[in-house]
């Protein structure tokens, strides 16, 4: 009882902290738009044309009307993940850190596109959040046998059918998931059971709705202004070009925090069952460790590699080493002297975070909310991976969760600064807008402090001038020129 109610503190106070950061968080963008009576127009036509994001435009909809909403939404989510990966992982004092202090130092231009804006948290970060919910679900089918249940099948039909609303590459990652489930349990257990069979229908469901939009036979025939899915040097070359140029770097290079959290992990491990291989399987090891070690030095160098250019011999340079690492982990995780349940398990996870990008080697454009998903999947297989650390040497990592509880509670003090600044100079800067678009034919606004917190802050270009003037009503034909922050 008293670890039940220490653990229900712990999980509250982080729900809090949550709670008064995704507070501060600024409407931008698209949000001005979603939150005047262009998300209503959309609405209006039932998203025909615009998307087949049925579910997560629904809710970007009702968040953009509510400041308490969206922080309500954004910390039930962020926490819900937090919870989910602690709890689906043996509730471990280190791996909760592990998960608080990746999420706290995940890439700003990752955080500033899922989580801090509106629209890019409505698809992204509840899609992945729904996403772990079923795989909490299962996640006893490696050591347990499932029961049918009728109840719960109804429940499962829904979920499947509102995950693959949300956002395209993980309505295909949900598809892959429910098969995985069923095909996994029948070969382990002989049979299927309903309520797995009811998320894979609902899943279909969802999916047949979703690309049943007009807006995809658009970009299929290439008529679509934005997306697109072909290139006229063909299929090969987009995927080459959008390997070398967006993948690499934001899928893997720009998770210098989160690469730094799985190395030491996977030393942690390696030394804890390095004398119980032999023979190549070691030398490999040694070998998986040397490439692990090396692609963090490469990340590093990479941040420094900031200011100068980047040529495609570099390029190519980084995505060879990308495929070598990749290769290395996979490798590390048959070396390991686990049964293969665990080995399956740890693949799964490992294999999901890489699936989940691969939609994104044929369409565009691919901006850095497009890896959310396989970010969340990548810490959930740090920290299965460390769950499989013998309870003894546990015992030894006191000063280990020390350090990291005050790096994350350092990340989240830095945060709570940076996004109060924003929050306060956003609400002067409209307040003034309102009161200057009432008489002025041109009004000023200041930039953000910050800016590069925060997803298309500005407001001086078209449409996020028009969109700002409408969700704000201010007079549309008002001039906007944005100035430097002082």
């Amino acid at each position: 009882m008293k670890i039940r109610s220490r653990k229900s503190i712990i999980y509250g106070a982080i729900f809090v902290v949550l709670f008064f950061i995704c507070f501060l968080f600024p409407y931008s963008g698209d949000d001005w738009a979603w939150g005047s009576k262009i998300g209503i127009e959309r609405l209006n036509t039932w998203f025909d044309n615009y998307s087949g994001r049925y579910f997560g435009n629904l809710i970007v909809l009702a968040l953009t009307r509510s400041s308490f909403l969206k922080a309500l939404a954004m910390s039930c989510c962020l926490g819900g993940i937090i919870v989910i990966l602690n709890e689906i992982t043996q509730r471990q004092k280190c791996a909760l850190c592990f998960i608080v202090l990746a999420l706290a130092y995940m890439p700003v231009t990752l955080l500033r596109q899922s989580v801090v804006w509106t629209s890019g948290f409505s698809n992204y970060t509840t899609s992945i959040f729904f996403t772990l919910i079923y795989i909490y679900y299962v996640r006893k089918i490696y050591t347990e046998k499932p029961e049918n249940s009728y109840i719960i099948s109804v429940i499962m039909v829904i979920l499947g059918f509102l995950n693959t609303l949300i956002v395209e590459h993980l309505t295909i990652y949900n598809i892959v998931l429910g098969i995985y489930v069923i095909v996994f349990t029948l070969i382990k257990y002989r049979k299927v059971y309903i309520q797995h069979i009811a998320y894979l229908l609902g899943c279909i469901l969802g999916t047949i709705m979703m690309f049943s939009n007009s807006v995809y036979s658009s970009v299929a025939k290439g008529k679509d202004e934005y997306r697109t899915i072909t290139s006229d040097k063909g299929i090969i070359s987009r995927a080459y070009d959008s390997f070398i140029h967006v993948i690499v770097k934001e899928g893997f290079l720009n998770n210098f925090i989160l690469l730094g959290c799985l190395i030491v992990v996977c030393l942690i491990v390696w030394f804890e069952v390095k004398e119980k291989i032999s023979g190549k399987a070691r030398v490999a090891g040694y070998i998986s460790m040397f490439i692990n070690i090396s692609y963090l030095a490469l990340c590093f160098m990479e941040k420094l590699n900031t200011y100068w250019l980047r040529g495609e011999a570099l390029l190519v340079l980084e995505a060879a080493t990308t495929i070598l690492y990749v290769l290395a982990l996979i490798a590390f995780v048959f070396i390991l002297p686990y049964e293969m349940i665990k080995k399956v398990e740890l693949l799964f996870v490992l294999l999901s975070a890489l699936f989940m990008m691969a939609p994104l080697f044929v369409v565009t454009p691919i901006g850095s909310r497009c890896f959310f998903a396989s970010y969340i999947m990548f810490i959930y297989f740090v920290i299965l991976l460390f769950s499989n650390i013998e309870e003894v040497h546990k015992k030894q990592f006191a000063n280990l969760n020390r350090t990291l509880c005050v790096i994350s509670i350092i990340g989240t003090m830095y945060l709570f600064y940076i996004y109060g600044s924003i929050a306060y100079n956003d609400y002067q800067r409209i307040q003034k807008a309102i009161a200057d678009g009432k008489t002025k034919k041109s009004i000023t606004i200041e930039e953000l402090p910050y800016k590069d917190y925060v997803w298309a802050s500005d407001a001086e270009e078209e449409p996020w001038s028009t969109r700002f003037k409408l969700y704000y009503g201010i007079n549309e034909k008002a001039k906007i020129t944005m100035v430097p922050h002082e």
